[in-house]
């Protein structure tokens, strides 16, 4: 039975952050004194500015590594609001958690449904993706420099946006469009009539992000590729920050049990 001084000190979360929600959790968190918050983001450092808790840059090393973490740092809870195709990431973080009994969620926002006038063609992964791209198509990869090695000899002509200029021998022949997402589903309309896309290929990462080319491609009726998100390692998910603090006013409130 905890002693009424554990009871009474906060418990300390591991956010494992990389998304929007994330960012809105550290917010909602952020004043409630039951908790003791520590978002890690896996490197991107340029997210790390904006949040309320303290934050950790890097990866853990693997499984030996996270649970070296988590037994260090004295970590009661984890929420895993990374990716929806931050895939190994949650294996490893669903396993350690297992093993130490851990209490953890994962926060996963729903995925994308086809709008009205979509065309979608379902992918199971990347490479199925790239199998389903047609030879002569003109193929707009949303998908991020991380997530192009399918493609790489692909007979197609490869429209690329990402956030940051390619490294070398990425893609050598793709067109490159070195900008973020646009905002509406018109903006994103003119891009794809101005590279006269044929295919939109885009991973099912649901959220307000990406949406606007999702509903221009429906718009103008262009064959959307979609990738499927990989299955939850974990059957405690949540999908949206109010479903996590009830989750966690649960374990604080099992305290006392």
């Amino acid at each position: 039975m905890p002693t009424p001084g554990e009871r009474n000190r906060p418990l300390n979360v591991l956010l494992l952050a990389g998304t929007a929600e994330a960012g809105a959790l550290d917010r909602a968190l952020a004043d409630d004194p039951r908790w003791r918050v520590t978002v890690s983001l896996a490197g991107v450092t340029r997210q790390a500015k904006g949040f309320a808790a303290a934050v950790r840059s890097g990866g853990f090393g693997g499984v030996e590594g996270l649970a070296a973490y988590l037994r260090e740092e004295r970590i009661d809870v984890v929420v895993n609001a990374t990716h929806p195709f931050a895939a190994r990431m949650s294996r490893t973080v669903s396993q350690v958690t297992g093993d130490m009994a851990l209490p953890m969620v994962r926060l996963l926002r729903p995925p994308w449904s086809p709008p009205t006038g979509a065309r979608w063609i379902p992918a199971a992964d990347l490479p199925d993706a790239a199998r389903l791209l047609p030879t002569d198509a003109t193929g707009f990869l949303a998908l991020g420099q991380r997530h192009l090695a399918a493609f790489h000899g692909h007979p197609a002509r490869l429209v690329v946006r990402t956030l940051q200029a390619p490294p070398d021998g990425l893609l050598p022949d793709a067109r490159w469009i070195i900008a973020p997402p646009g905002t509406s589903p018109e903006e994103e309309g003119r891009l794809l009539a101005e590279t006269r896309t044929t295919h939109l290929v885009a991973r099912n990462s649901g959220g307000d992000a990406g949406w606007a080319k999702i509903a221009a491609a429906a718009q103008t009726g262009l064959p959307v590729i979609m990738v499927a998100r990989p299955a939850s390692p974990t059957p405690q998910v949540a999908q949206t920050i109010p479903e996590v603090l009830a989750w966690l006013d649960g374990l604080q409130t099992g305290r006392g049990d």
